[in-house]
């Protein structure tokens, strides 16, 4: 193997992270809220892959593009059915947001309901269970740390091309900065919406479909995962899809080697209290500086003191 077995699966956490986190973000800049249902896209993805390797027979990459599918499907009805229309009434930030913790609720319901119809339909465990056995290795390496880490990079590539080069992108980024203005200039504001709540979702159910690749999974798993999400996004600066990504990269890895390393301090015990992790990043970014990154940017290239500082460790700044 390459690496130690704990520093890959890190990696394809930190992956899976980082693409939530992306999505999350281009969800808040768009909609204005936070998605408290983004999560659960990631659940779907993830019974997509048993439904397609486990049921069906069939090999569990040929899952990956379908959840991709069905999360970008969910997250256009969530919006039709429910943002869109709040919007629409007049809804505020507090009553839209509050809508997407519902949704939340009922999409993880739904999960589990069809969990439990394939178990009692196909006798086969559908609670807790992963998917290893179904992959491929490549060099005594599980095959999916090469494709997560692969399906990452690819992504950020062309969700850059995507904003910066396309006229849909440029679209979503003006939408995002003002939605009266690019109405004004004549962007269909709704229809934009639309596309950019099919992204974040299948992005969302892309990731879910690769975490029962490496990690136990279960109806409820990606709505366990929202502080990690949140954090990498809050931690990259809620306002900055590109750092989201170094921010879901960072959480991800943070959250299981530093793990590993309390348990090793203190007892295996720890491990039980994993999830407080990033808890602990949204709490410090809160205090310390509540934009993220962004905001550390900022204060090192505008601000006096920042300026000075960089001058001391021999950083000019233009």
């Amino acid at each position: 193997m390459l690496l130690p077995p704990l520093v890959m699966a890190a990696i394809v956490y930190a992956c899976e992270i980082t693409i939530l986190s992306i999505g999350f973000t281009m969800t808040y800049l768009t909609a204005k809220i936070p998605n408290f249902a983004h999560g659960t896209y990631a659940g779907y993805g993830i019974y997509v892959n048993y439904t397609i390797s486990k049921i069906l027979g069939l090999n569990p990459y040929i899952s990956f593009p379908v959840a991709f599918l069905v999360g970008g499907s969910i997250g256009v009805v969530v919006y039709m059915l429910v943002i869109g229309v709040l919007t629409k009434m007049g809804s505020g930030a507090i009553v839209l947001t509050i809508s997407t913790i519902a949704i939340d609720i009922f999409l993880t319901a739904l999960l589990y309901i069809y969990a439990y119809w394939l178990r009692d339909t196909f006798k086969t465990y559908t609670i807790f269970f992963i998917l290893k056995e179904k992959d491929f290795q490549l060099g005594g390496t599980p095959g999916i740390f090469f494709v997560a880490l692969t399906i990452c990079i690819v992504t950020v590539i062309l969700l850059h091309t995507f904003l910066t080069k396309t006229r849909l992108g440029v679209s979503m980024r003006a939408v995002a900065e003002d939605p009266e203005l690019a109405s004004v200039l004549g962007i269909d504001v709704y229809r934009t919406q639309l596309y950019s709540w099919f992204l974040t979702g299948g992005l969302a159910a892309l990731a879910g479909a690769m975490y029962p690749m490496w990690f136990q999974s279960h109806p409820a798993a990606g709505s366990y995962i929202i502080t990690s999400i949140m954090a990498g996004s809050l931690l990259g600066g809620m306002e900055n899809v590109y750092g989201a990504i170094i921010g879901g990269f960072g959480v991800g890895l943070s959250e299981i080697l530093l793990t590993n390393r309390l348990q090793a301090t203190f007892g295996i015990w720890v491990g039980e209290y994993r999830p407080l992790i990033p808890m602990f990043f949204l709490i410090a970014v809160l205090l310390i500086q509540p934009r993220g990154l962004q905001g550390a940017y900022e204060w090192l290239t505008k601000s006096k003191r920042g300026i000075e500082l960089l001058s001391k460790l021999g950083i000019k700044v233009e």
